[in-house]
């Protein structure tokens, strides 16, 4: 994963906190703590997304005469998912607070 904040690699195992659950999950960045999450409505679509293109895929599988209505949904189904997966990515949800060191950066100037 990386941080939407600090452009930093988050490893999985480097996480520490986290708050929520399900589709309002959040991971706090081990570097800059900031409140990392990914979009609700885009997990729900995402999801809606695989199982409707499954269900239709099958369907039209099994029953040879729906075939060329189910092809259509699942087509459309799998464009979705794609879209959405692409679009889902973490967001910065909760930046940390910015701490004054502007007294350690006089001395190096």
């Amino acid at each position: 994963m990386l941080c939407s904040h600090c452009h930093q690699v988050i490893k999985v195992a480097a996480v520490k906190s986290q708050r929520g659950s399900g589709f309002n999950a959040q991971i706090q960045c081990p570097h800059c703590r900031a409140w990392l999450g990914r979009s609700p409505t885009l997990m729900k679509l995402k999801v809606f997304a695989f199982y409707s293109s499954l269900a239709a895929g099958l369907y039209s599988y099994f029953d040879t005469s729906m075939s060329h209505i189910m092809l259509p949904v699942m087509i459309f189904s799998v464009m979705l998912l794609l879209v959405s997966n692409f679009m889902d990515h973490l967001q910065t949800i909760e930046a940390p607070e910015k701490t004054d060191d502007s007294d350690q950066r006089q001395k190096y100037r």
